[in-house]
């Protein structure tokens, strides 16, 4: 017996969709039949990541640049979703900048750059999520889901306060919105190829005067279970699960899709 997703027809924005596990999410999604919206800042990387996705799965993917740090770009995003589409059925939150921009001892800490961590990925989640609810509710279906970091887990880095107000976030979403047909999961990527990762796993194995290939090694492989690094389309197997009919009865879980990175025991 095959796990029917029930996706087909609905309607799904996914922002920071125009690369890594943004993107993953949408070609999976336009694979199923869902009608995409992929939103980020900048319309040409949208247009471009757009055309190759219809062009391989022949789905409906639609571009729209958003700011998500400005409420008014974000209701003008889910309004011209509604107006295509007739309403949102599934959000996914994957707008930050991967890794945070505040990774250093406190003494060197920039308050600026944690604002707008937490403006970007903290609130501006949080206005998606409000821009959206309506349309759900209205549906009596819905799936929100978050994708946070494993820092939310770790004291790695101070933008990592970022991710564990999201878990806060997702939890009482959940409370909230369940009684209306609206579940609301939050996903922590571990070490995940995409280009800005890859990109800033080089800067650093130069820096070192090493291979990236011993970089990634050192850095992803040989700390996890699996013993290799994450392909993005393996998160976002996990984001469209949870955006399924199938993950019906999931709402308010925090998920590590981490390849075991995380050694910490959580009940």
């Amino acid at each position: 017996m095959s796990m029917e997703l029930g996706l087909k027809g609905r309607t799904a924005i996914v922002t920071g969709g125009s690369v890594g596990i943004g993107k993953e999410t949408a070609r999976q999604f336009a694979r199923e039949g869902v009608n995409v919206v992929i939103a980020a800042r900048t319309i040409a990387a949208l247009e471009a990541a757009a055309e190759e996705l219809r062009s391989e799965t022949g789905g409906t993917v639609v571009p729209i640049a958003v700011d998500t740090t400005s409420k008014a770009s974000v209701d003008a995003l889910v309004a011209e979703t509604a107006r295509r589409f007739g309403g949102v059925e599934i959000l996914v939150n994957c707008a930050a900048a991967p890794g945070g921009l505040v990774r250093n001892n406190i003494e060197e800490a920039d308050e600026e750059g944690l604002l707008q961590d937490l403006n970007t990925k903290l609130v501006g989640y949080f206005r998606m999520c409000k821009a959206c609810v309506p349309f759900m509710r209205k549906a009596g279906w819905g799936r929100i889901v978050n994708v946070g970091g494993l820092t939310a887990r770790c004291t790695e880095a101070l933008s990592g306060m970022r991710n564990t107000a999201l878990v806060h976030l997702t939890k009482t979403l959940s409370d909230q919105l369940g009684k209306f047909g609206i579940t609301v999961n939050i996903v922590h990527p571990g070490v995940t190829r995409t280009e800005h990762v890859e990109s800033w796993f080089a800067d650093m194995a130069a820096k070192e005067g090493i291979s990236l290939e011993a970089f990634i090694k050192r850095e992803a492989a040989d700390p996890a279970a699996i013993g290799r690094m994450l392909e993005a389309d393996e998160v976002a197997n996990a984001i469209v699960f949870l955006a399924s009919r199938a993950a019906s009865g999931i709402t308010g879980e925090s998920i590590a899709v981490d390849g075991g990175l995380s050694r910490a025991v959580f009940l």
